[in-house]
C-alpha cells in the first residue's frame, strides 16, 4: 500500500496516561460485592494459551469479587485480552481498576500491562519507565511476561529511529533561543523517525512541551517539503497547536526553508536510454519527461544522456561512458536485461535509479546499500493495487475475467494472490478470446445465467407448457476484474448491461485507455474503474497534452510522466529511504520506499465518466457476503 501528503494526525493520547491517573473510587464501576473465591477455571484457560477465554471468565468472576479483588482480576483479563491480541477489549477492561485498591504486586502487573499497551503505542520510552516501576513488586509468575516486554523495548530503543529523538531531546532542551543553525540540524537529526512515529509522539499530552512542539514541526516540514503550496498555512496551525513553542511562526518558516535547501539533485547525472530499437519511442517519451522538469528545475545540475541500444552489452558500453564522463548517478537502462546485466558489473559504485524492475532477490552491491533503486509501470503492480483498492472499499466477492494468453494470466494471477486475503473470495472466472466480439457466452456462465436459463426448460419440461420467465444473474458477487485493452473493454462493458450485470462494479486494468482522449469512442467505458496516471488526470482533453511528437498525442504519457519524476524524485530518494511513510507525489503516481529497492507506486484511480477519465471519488463501502443464488 499506496497515499498523498496529507497532514495526517493520529489523535488521542495512550490510554495509559489516563489510567495511571486513575484515582476515582468504587462506585465508578460495576457494584462489586463478595463472592466465592476465584476458581481455577480461567487460571488454566490462560496456562493452556487460551487467552480469550480467561479474560471472560476473569471478567465474569470479577463482578462477583470484592472491591480490591475485583481490580486485580481485572488486571489479569486485561493481560490476557493483550496476549490474545485484543486491545480493545483490554483498554475497556482497564477502565474500570482503580489503582488505589490495588495490593503492590497487581499493581505491578498493572504497570506491565500498561508498559505492552505503550510500546503497542510506540511509545518505548514510556514502556521502560512502567517496566522500572513494575519489577520491584513483580510476582514470580509475571516475570516472564516482564522480560519478554523488555526485550521488546530495548530492540525499540535500540533503533536507529528511537536514538534520534534520544539526540533531538538534547538538543531541544540545550536551546534557548532561536538558533536557524541549530534549528535546522535538530530537524535533520529526526530523519530516521518516520512519519507515523513523529505524528504518535508529537501527540503525547505526557511529552515534554518544547521537544513535542520539534516533533510536530518536523512532522509539518516534511509533509510540505515536495509540494510547498500550503506551507505557510500549516505552519500557522501548527504554532496554534504550539503557542509557547519558542520558534515564531516566522522562524518556523525560516526553519522549513533552511531545510528544503539541504535537498538538491547530484551535479552530474547520466541518463542511460534507448535511442534506436524498438524501444526508442518509449526512451524518447522518457527523455522529454526529463527534460521537461530539468528544464524547470535544473538545480545546477548537468545531464549527459547515453544510448543503451537493444542488448545488454550496448547498456554496458553505455555505463561504462558515463564512468568516464565523471557522472555522480545514473537514471536507467529501461530495458529490464539491461538493467540486470548493468547492476552485475563487478565494481559497480555509482548510485542508480533504474527505469524498471529490478533483478529478482537484488543485494547492493558493496558501498551502496540503500543507493540502488527502481521504478516502474509495472502492469503486475498495478493490477496488485487494483486488488488492494477493491478490498480496502470493501468488496469480498469478484468474478475474474482475462484474456486466454500470457498476459492475460499474469494479470488474472496478480490479482487473485493480493485479493484472496481474510474473507475474500473469487467465486468465478472466465477466460475469453482477444479475436472475439461477442462475449455472451462466458458471460452467462459467470453470472449463471446459464444455469438461470436451465431451471426454465426443467420447469417447461415438467410443467409441459411455456413459461413467461426473465433469466437472472447470481446476486453473489460484489466486484468485477477485467484485464482487457480498451477495444475489448468497449464490447464486454456494454455486453455486462446487456446481461443486468451493470450495477456491479469493474475494475480494469489501466490498458483500457490508451492515453489518448476521445470522448465518443469511450463512452462504451462508462463507468469504469481503473488504475491512471495523476498528469493523464490532469491532462483529460486533447487541448492539454503538449505538443511533443514523443508523446503521440498522449498514448505514451504515462511514460513522459515517469521521466518527470525520475527527475524530481533524485533530491528526496536519500528521505524515502529513511522514512517509509514519506510519500512522493508524481506525476507517474504517489511513490513510498518499499521494503526492497524498488519504490512502491501509487497509481491515481480513475473512473470514465462521459467518455472522460476523471479521479475516481468513491466512499468505502462494508460489503456484506451476498446470498448465494
Amino acid at each position: 500500500m499506496a497515499t498523498s501528503n496529507r497532514n495526517t494526525r493520529i489523535p488521542g493520547a495512550l490510554l495509559s496516561f489516563a489510567l495511571l491517573l486513575v484515582t476515582a473510587c468504587s462506585t465508578t464501576g460495576p457494584g462489586p460485592t463478595a463472592g466465592p473465591e476465584r476458581t481455577p477455571d480461567a487460571e488454566t484457560a490462560f496456562n493452556r494459551g487460551d487467552y480469550s477465554r480467561a479474560a471472560t471468565l476473569w471478567l465474569q468472576e470479577a463482578v462477583d469479587a470484592a472491591p480490591g479483588k475485583a481490580d486485580g482480576i481485572r488486571v489479569s483479563a486485561a493481560d490476557a485480552w493483550l496476549l490474545a491480541g485484543n486491545q480493545g477489549n483490554a483498554e475497556n477492561a482497564l477502565r474500570w481498576v482503580n489503582r488505589r485498591d490495588l495490593r503492590p504486586r497487581d499493581e505491578a502487573r498493572l504497570n506491565i500491562v500498561l508498559a505492552d499497551l505503550a510500546l503497542r503505542n510506540n511509545r518505548p520510552d514510556e514502556a521502560e519507565t512502567l517496566l522500572k516501576i513494575a519489577r520491584p513488586n513483580l510476582p514470580n509468575k509475571s516475570k516472564q511476561r516482564y522480560e519478554d516486554l523488555y526485550a521488546q523495548m530495548m530492540q525499540v530503543l535500540s533503533a536507529p529511529g528511537s536514538r534520534d529523538l534520544s539526540n533531538a531531546a538534547k538538543l531541544s532542551g540545550d536551546m534557548r533561543f532561536y538558533d536557524p543553525n541549530a534549528s535546522i540540524q535538530l530537524i535533520r537529526s529526526l530523519e530516521n523517525v518516520s512519519s507515523r512515529e513523529l505524528a504518535v509522539r508529537a501527540d503525547n499530552p505526557r511529552g515534554e512541551r518544547q521537544l513535542t512542539g520539534w516533533l510536530d514541526l518536523t512532522l509539518v516540514i516534511r509533509q510540505n517539503l515536495v509540494i510547498a503550496d500550503n506551507v505557510a498555512r500549516e505552519i500557522s496551525d501548527w504554532k496554534v497547536r504550539h503557542p509557547f513553542h519558542l520558534l515564531t511562526e516566522q522562524q518556523a518558516l525560516d526553519t522549513w526553508l533552511g531545510y528544503r535547501q539541504g535537498f538538491s539533485q547530484p551535479r552530474k547525472i547520466a541518463v542511460l536510454l534507448p535511442e534506436t530499437g524498438r524501444l526508442k519511442t518509449a526512451g524518447d517519451a522518457i527523455r522529454d519527461g526529463i527534460m521537461t522538469a530539468f528544464m524547470k528545475d535544473p538545480g545546477g545540475s548537468e545531464v549527459l544522456f547515453f544510448n543503451t541500444g537493444e542488448d545488454e552489452q550496448s547498456a554496458i558500453s553505455a555505463y561504462f561512458n558515463a564512468l568516464d564522463a565523471g557522472v555522480e548517478l545514473i537514471i536507467g537502462p529501461l530495458r529490464k536485461e539491461s538493467v540486470e546485466a548493468m547492476l552485475n558489473l563487478a565494481g559497480m559504485s555509482t548510485p542508480v535509479l533504474a527505469l524498471n524492475e529490478l533483478p529478482e532477490a537484488f543485494i547492493s552491491p558493496p558501498g551502496l546499500a540503500g543507493q540502488v533503486t527502481g521504478i516502474s509501470l509495472s502492469q503486475d503492480r498495478e493490477t496488485t493495487a487494483i486488488a488492494a483498492h477493491a478490498a480496502a472499499s470493501g468488496y469480498l466477492n469478484a468474478i475474474v475475467m482475462a484474456p486466454e494468453d500470457s498476459w492475460g494470466e499474469r494479470m488474472a494471477s496478480a490479482f487473485e494472490s493480493e485479493f484472496l486475503q481474510e474473507n475474500r473470495q473469487i467465486i468465478a472466472a472466465t477466460r475469453y478470446l482477444d479475436s472475439e466480439n461477442d462475449h455472451s457466452a462466458a458471460l452467462e456462465r459467470v453470472l449463471k445465467i446459464d444455469e438461470s436459463k436451465a431451471r426454465e426448460k426443467r420447469l417447461e419440461n415438467t410443467l409441459q407448457m411455456t413459461l413467461e420467465f426473465e433469466p437472472v444473474r447470481r446476486q453473489d458477487v460484489d466486484v468485477i476484474f477485467l484485464a482487457a485493452n480498451a477495444t475489448q473493454a468497449r464490447l464486454i462493458r456494454p455486453q455486462l448491461r446487456f446481461h443486468e450485470a451493470g450495477d456491479i462494479p469493474v475494475y480494469a486494468t489501466a490498458r483500457i485507455y490508451n492515453g489518448q482522449p476521445d470522448r465518443a469512442r469511450n463512452q462504451d467505458l462508462n463507468g469504469i474503474r481503473f488504475p491512471a496516471t495523476p498528469w493523464q488526470l490532469s491532462h483529460p482533453a486533447r487541448a492539454d497534452i503538449p505538443a511533443l511528437s514523443s508523446i503521440r498525442r498522449g498514448s505514451l504519457g504515462s511514460l513522459f510522466a515517469l521521466g518527470q519524476d525520475a527527475w524530481n524524485l533524485l533530491p528526496w530518494l536519500e528521505l524515502m529511504k529513511k522514512d517509509p511513510d514519506f510519500s512522493f507525489p508524481g506525476q507517474s503516481g504517489f511513490y513510498q520506499a518499499a521494503s526492497g529497492d524498488m519504490l512502491e507506486r501509487e497509481p491515481a484511480w480513475a473512473e470514465f465518466s462521459r467518455g472522460r477519465p476523471v479521479p475516481l471519488a468513491v466512499a468505502p463501502v462494508t460489503a456484506e457476503p451476498a446470498l448465494a443464488e
